[in-house]
């Protein structure tokens, strides 16, 4: 091959149970992912003498490094490493989904190019061993080679796919400002420390989210969505939780004819355009906040959160998707 293009999609968590953390600094999770329609897409050329470079298109990516520090960068190493091939690569990646906001992006990125840097450099590596690849790489990186709705053990990479009886539609309220994982984590820690609370050593099940999910109940499904890593993000982010208690509010009277007098009067103006919604969460380790609804309605919705936080932008999406994936390949 000497063109390949692939895509990969964004992740939310619709479950994200936490651990204490274990001797080797990583926390134990107990998460459902599930796959949107966001995607990276990834470009592919056969490059000379072993060369692996990459570029980024205007846009997302522009501050963004391209050297060995990024995830696809790496995914391209550890394919030279593990298959002993030598021939070069150039990427090019167009980015779509925010960075530093709890989406996977960067893993979305590995994950692209080892789907299509295996099919430019003709490994046959199954779907089974790049994962194992990915695992190296980053914990959401499986995921995103998997797709759909899947129950994630240990650092996450650990994957079993879940039956999700209907599609799920999201408001994803994207922040400019970033947060980093590893400071969310930390302060997740210092947040326990600080309590005097004893977190057990295992995370909390999301065995009834799985099932419900199942039954295609977005009422339950929403009530059951959870995230431990939001009280450490509302610590180092007090504008993220206040975001999320009026959002939250919001959803209170969503779908709703009743008068509240507790309703500022902006919220009044829109409630009649407003419809279900079922679900408030933080994505991952945030900034980004998830907003569960019908798919159906996610146009609408979308737009109602725009006019009421014009401060962020309001992406419609849709889930679940499948994961990585060739697009195009040519000779």
């Amino acid at each position: 091959m000497r063109y390949v293009k692939a895509v990969a999609p964004a992740k939310v968590n619709l479950a994200l149970r936490v651990g204490a953390a274990r001797s080797d600094g990583f926390h134990p999770l107990d998460t459902v992912f599930e796959a949107l329609d966001i995607f990276e897409e990834l470009e592919a050329w056969e490059a000379p003498d072993g060369e692996i470079s990459l570029e980024f298109a205007p846009g997302l990516g522009d501050s963004l490094p391209v050297d060995s520090s990024n995830l696809a960068v790496r995914a391209a190493q550890a394919l030279h490493c593990r298959s002993g091939v030598r021939r070069g690569v150039h990427m090019r990646i167009t980015k779509h989904i925010p960075i530093a906001g709890g989406m996977a992006g960067g893993s979305a990125d590995a994950a692209a190019a080892l789907v299509a840097i295996n099919a430019l450099w003709e490994l046959h590596f199954t779907d089974q061993e790049l994962t194992q690849i990915g695992a190296e790489i980053g914990s959401d990186v499986p995921f995103v080679l998997l797709g759909g709705v899947a129950h994630g053990v240990n650092r996450g990479e650990q994957l079993h796919s879940v039956p999700a009886g209907a599609q799920h539609g999201f408001v994803m309220l994207i922040n400019s400002r970033g947060l980093s994982t590893p400071e969310v984590f930390r302060e997740f820690d210092r947040v326990r420390e600080s309590d005097c609370a004893v977190l057990p050593t295992a995370p909390a099940s999301t065995r009834a989210l799985q099932a419900a999910l199942a039954r295609s109940d977005m009422a339950e499904v929403g009530a059951l969505m959870v995230n431990d890593l939001e009280p450490p993000a509302f610590r180092l982010r007090p504008d993220i939780a206040q975001l999320i208690e009026r959002l939250r509010a919001v959803a209170a009277v969503s779908g709703s004819g009743a008068e509240s007098w507790r309703e500022e009067p902006q919220l009044r103006a829109v409630r009649a355009e407003l419809p279900p919604i079922f679900s408030v969460i933080l994505s991952g380790s945030g900034p980004t906040v998830a907003v569960l609804c019908a798919p159906e309605n996610t146009d609408s919705l979308a737009a109602v959160l725009a006019e009421l936080f014009p401060e962020l932008s309001a992406v419609a999406a849709h889930g679940p998707v499948a994961g990585a994936r060739v697009l195009t390949a040519q000779d």
